[in-house]
């Protein structure tokens, strides 16, 4: 690991610890003065890369996954909504590790999207409202009084 102060080549990992649940690694470090470096501290964290598969989408195109794409929908979706961004974090680490896990080659849009629904009606109704609306397939008005009516004796 390179010292972003001197650009020395040595340094030292000092301490390592789990952080963000396990999903990355936190390390101090210490830039090594007996090779010239400049004996400061810093801290550096490792996340773990998964292989992701691709994403098949309705048309029929493959693109890989792009956490920042399901971010921004959920994003949308929780505007002006109690809905802490750690949540929204703690989901997309999740997601990431079920399509790791469960998808060997390929994820539909359809399976991601279905998870992304999940989560925020467990969260948020009216979040979970917004990102249907948005992402689901409504042919008619009925269809939508239908998903409502769903939500309704869920409180």
């Amino acid at each position: 690991m390179r010292c972003p102060f001197c650009k020395a080549l040595r340094t030292k990992v000092v301490d390592s610890r789990d952080a963000r649940g396990g999903d990355e690694i936190r390390r101090r470090r210490h830039c090594d003065t007996t090779e010239g470096g400049c004996g400061r501290r810093f801290t550096t964290f490792e996340r773990v890369e998964r292989r992701l598969p691709t994403v098949l989408k309705r048309d029929g195109g493959r693109v890989p996954f792009e956490r920042d794409k399901v971010r921004e929908g959920l994003l949308r979706a929780t505007w002006k909504r109690p809905i802490p961004v750690d949540a929204i974090e703690g989901f997309l680490d999740d997601l990431e590790r079920i399509l790791s896990e469960q998808f060997v080659k390929e994820a539909t849009t359809e399976a991601i999207g279905r998870e992304a629904l999940l989560f925020l009606k467990r969260t948020d109704h009216v979040a979970y409202v917004r990102f249907q609306s948005v992402y689901g397939d409504f042919k008619s008005i009925e269809e939508f009084r239908s998903l409502l009516s769903t939500l309704d004796g869920e409180d």
